[in-house]
């Protein structure tokens, strides 16, 4: 019996002994199989982290590359032009072409980013290649070192004198206008659009207006000079009252041909522009401001005592009225040849021309005198 009981307990611890081994391998397995997952997870995460990293890191080196300065150690310093109207995207591609930015694409992304895409304002500045992207956003939003003046065709030089002042330019007004006349300036301050350095006097600003002249239209224009068989105080002055008396190309021209031949056959002009400048050269100074310049004419107007009346008096003026552009003085240089004697323009600034004094009465009568 003792020895039953002996086997049987035997057995017992043989099999608890079985399961516990089974056990065992379960939670083993189990284990096992856990931690494989959790290794797994690890790798794909360092498996896509490690080159996401990489792309990160090279983007910001990309990045920062290109909004480094071109050339650090550079001291040179060169004109960047900045013309009114241009957009972001042509100011940055000329900034790449003149060598003062390493992209124009990140040096775009950074202006609209700080919010300066709007501010840049037009002028002409003077950069360095040591200069980074952010400094040239920054100086070109901070405003210009030489200042945009326009100056518009069919001007006294009284007039353009006092645009320079309204622009900030530090300029005496009456001794301007005594260089105007004892220089015989009058017609050659042409009209156009000048970069004016910051701080200029009067003489800077007139030399580089001269300079401009001498190469637009003594320059460039110099064979039709030559064949016109007239001196330049003689084109500008026919061209000065072209200017103030035509509006369109077409009328430009055929009111030059009326008046050359006037002048050729010993008649008078009779010009309103003309008597215009005398009467505003009479009523007005370059230190009166508003003042009216070009009055409308009246009757009365027409017996003003003054060498600028071409209603009293025959041939050329003594002197430009005022400062024409290319337009009227090509049409000078060219004039066109038609039948005509006369004109006038009505109300609308429409011309219209006659071949004689009695087309030309019924022209006043129709287009003047029933308004």
């Amino acid at each position: 019996m003792e020895r039953r009981k002996l086997f049987a307990n035997a057995a017992g611890f043989l099999s608890l002994i079985q399961r516990q081994r089974n056990t065992a391998g379960l939670s083993l397995k189990k284990f096992s199989f856990k931690k494989l997952i959790l290794v797994s997870k690890a790798s794909l995460f360092l498996f896509l982290a490690v080159p996401f990293s990489l792309v990160i890191a090279g983007m910001f080196f990309w990045w920062g590359y290109n909004l480094q300065p071109v050339d650090r150690n550079s001291r040179e310093k060169i004109s960047f032009v900045i013309n009114k109207g241009d957009g972001l995207s042509k100011i940055s591609e000329n900034l790449k072409n003149k060598g003062l930015i390493k992209s124009s694409f990140h040096f775009r992304i950074y202006c609209l980013l700080r919010g300066t895409a709007k501010k840049i304002k037009a002028g002409n500045y003077y950069l360095s290649f040591s200069m980074s992207p952010w400094e040239i956003c920054r100086d070109l939003v901070k405003g210009v070192n030489d200042e945009w003046v326009t100056i518009i065709e069919g001007l006294r030089s009284e007039q353009i004198g006092r645009i320079f002042t309204e622009k900030g330019f530090e300029i005496n007004l009456v001794e301007w206008e005594e260089q105007v006349k004892n220089r015989g300036l009058e017609g050659r301050l042409f009209p156009d659009s000048y970069l004016i350095p910051r701080g200029a006097d009067q003489e800077r600003i007139l030399q580089i207006i001269n300079q401009n002249f001498q190469k637009k239209v003594l320059g460039n224009l110099v064979l039709e000079i030559q064949k016109s068989g007239m001196e330049i105080n003689e084109i500008l002055t026919l061209a000065s009252i072209i200017e103030r008396e035509a509006k369109t190309d077409s009328d430009r021209g055929i009111i030059a041909g009326i008046l050359i031949k006037r002048i050729e056959n010993d008649w008078s002009l009779q010009v309103d522009a003309s008597v215009q400048y005398a009467v505003g050269s009479k009523n007005c100074s370059i230190l009166k401001s508003p003042c009216e310049w070009w009055p409308q004419v009246t009757s009365n107007d027409l017996k003003i005592n003054s060498q600028y009346n071409t209603y009293l008096h025959k041939g050329l003026l003594p002197a430009p009225i005022c400062n024409p552009g290319l337009s009227s003085i090509g049409a000078v240089l060219q004039p066109k040849k038609t039948d005509y004697w006369f004109y006038i323009s009505d109300q609308n600034g429409i011309m219209h021309y006659a071949k004689t004094g009695e087309e030309h009465h019924t022209n006043v009568e129709k287009y003047l005198l029933t308004n």
